[in-house]
């Protein structure tokens, strides 16, 4: 327990720190947290084209025609899900040029990541001068300590692909009720 100057102390302190005041501090503050954005709060992180976001949106909207509002609930889940499932895709493919471009790794994972790159890759690898493009690649060996990344990228996208497949069966399953009491059927 601590005393009551330690507990005087810890209270000024807390005056002192206020956090950021401006717009701007608080928005970049509101990023601390995202380490991968596989889980992430927001549809569209930073390293991702909100157009891009919206046009993947409007397809799949226009495909499945929501009717009811829980249907629609169900589209914005599937048009989530398949963003992410298109980040993971990007993120394995960065994580392995990433891994492939730094030459000071001696590690048996840059071995690994060697031979499936020679396995399922059909042009050579990155030289170091071309690594500019791989935020999210640098991103996750860094959140992920360097081990067993690919075995973690691969989990997420399992997890993301249960749930688009739940929410997609739940989405046909409402369609086809409404259909069925409608008298479309």
């Amino acid at each position: 327990m601590a005393t009551e100057a330690q507990l005087i102390a810890n209270r000024r302190n807390a005056l002192k720190s206020t956090g950021p005041c401006t717009p701007e501090g608080k928005a970049i503050a509101s990023q601390n947290s995202v380490r991968h954005g596989l889980s992430a709060a927001k549809d569209v992180i930073s390293s991702e084209s909100q157009a891009d976001f919206d046009l993947h949106r409007n397809r799949i909207i226009d495909e499945l025609a929501p009717v009811s509002p829980m249907e629609s609930i169900l589209v914005d889940r599937i048009v989530t899900l398949t963003w992410r499932l298109k980040r993971v895709g990007r993120f394995q493919n960065q994580t392995i040029d990433t891994l492939n471009t730094d030459n000071s790794d001696p590690s048996p994972f840059k071995k690994l990541t060697q031979s499936l790159l020679l396995k399922y890759q059909s042009q050579p690898p990155l030289s170091s001068a071309s690594a500019d493009h791989l935020p999210l690649g640098r991103l996750a060996v860094k959140d992920f300590g360097n081990a067993r990344v690919l075995e973690r990228l691969l989990m997420y996208e399992r997890r993301i692909e249960n749930s688009l497949y739940k929410t997609l069966l739940e989405f046909q399953r409402l369609n086809i009720a409404r259909k069925l009491k409608e008298g479309g059927f």
